[in-house]
């Protein structure tokens, strides 16, 4: 069974965008992802882009309360309806990571096993799959 997903109490919600909007006119369009991710959620870099771009048609810069939790309910129904196979979802990053120790001999990678990846790597495998990272 996957885990059960519980949504983010509306109260909650209200204080941590409260705390981006120290004015009261909304919070900024660029910061959707980071009041998310201090939410628990973790919304895709496509998803964001999304709200970022559908923001800008209400405000060029600010999104407002309303619209930043339509946002949020929209994030937490993609989070919820994955599959939760968390195994099956590692399955091709980790065949991603063996591609880097494909100049390595078996033998090699058995009795020295390299202790790192480069950063670059890492950064080059996770865009493949969708998720932009800076270093």
């Amino acid at each position: 069974p996957g885990k059960v997903y519980m949504a983010v109490p509306e109260e909650e919600l209200l204080e941590v965008f409260k705390l981006f909007d120290q004015d009261g006119s909304g919070i900024k369009i660029k910061e959707i992802g980071t009041v998310m991710r201090s939410l628990g959620l973790a919304a895709s870099e496509a998803q964001l882009r999304e709200f970022m771009v559908e923001a800008a048609k209400q405000d060029p810069n600010f999104v407002q309360f309303s619209d930043f939790a339509v946002y949020v309910q929209r994030a937490e129904t993609v989070e919820a309806t994955k599959s939760g196979d968390v195994a099956k979802e590692m399955r091709g990053m980790k065949d991603g990571l063996f591609h880097f120790f494909d100049k390595l001999t078996t033998k090699q990678i058995r009795e020295t096993p390299p202790d790192s990846v480069k950063v670059a790597d890492i950064k080059h495998l996770l865009s493949s799959v969708g998720e932009k990272m800076s270093e």
